[in-house]
């Protein structure tokens, strides 16, 4: 998958947690839904800046 794809299940995810922690249904739920959406942010995150670091050998 691309990484506007990663980007879009992120921020739904995040999302998504955030909309079940404020309707109260399941707080554990919550929770692990928006980490999820937050550990992929993070590390698309860190793959751009990797990315924008890298030289032009490692870009293929």
């Amino acid at each position: 998958m691309d990484r506007r794809t990663w980007l879009v299940l992120a921020v739904v995810l995040l999302l998504s947690g955030v909309y079940v922690y404020l309707h109260l249904v399941a707080d554990w739920l919550a929770f692990l839904v928006m980490g999820v959406g937050a550990g992929i942010g993070i590390a698309l995150t860190g793959s751009v800046i990797h990315d924008a670091f890298a030289g032009q050998r490692e870009r293929r």
